[in-house]
């Protein structure tokens, strides 16, 4: 699960989203356009993830910030979505859908400009490690 950040003039929103990453750490998720979140990434693409790797004692997590997009070329609809059928087991119909039009939800996708993990596992004398792309 991935947690997704935006925000509308001064109010920021989160939400919770499954997700799969491509090898260039690109994150994507289903959503409809009528979320708020959605909403929200229509008029200002500015986004932040949270992902919570291991959430008990001792903590590793991942954060971004970046740029959310809606993905519309169907060469890397279909490749995600083998991706996320693979992980989920769900959203098999989407790419027929996708190409047919009949989608109720659309694919995101979050271009991250770095990552902070906090690792108190791996780096427990320094936790916050800034991963640059």
């Amino acid at each position: 699960m991935m947690q997704i950040a935006s925000v509308s003039g001064d109010q920021p929103w989160i939400c919770t989203v499954f997700f799969v990453a491509d090898d260039q750490q690109n994150l994507y998720w289903l959503s409809t356009p009528a979320r708020r979140h959605s909403r929200e990434i229509a008029d200002n693409n500015k986004t932040a993830i949270a992902i919570a790797v291991k959430s008990d004692w001792p903590i590793i997590g991942i954060q971004s910030e970046g740029l959310s997009t809606v993905v519309k070329d169907p060469e890397i609809v279909k490749k995600v979505m083998g991706e996320y059928v693979k992980k989920y087991g769900q959203g098999a119909d989407f790419y027929d859908n996708f190409v047919a039009g009949t989608n109720q939800h659309d694919l995101y996708k979050f271009t991250p400009k770095s990552f902070i993990l906090f690792d108190e596992v791996n780096f427990s004398g320094n936790p916050r490690q800034i991963l640059e792309r």
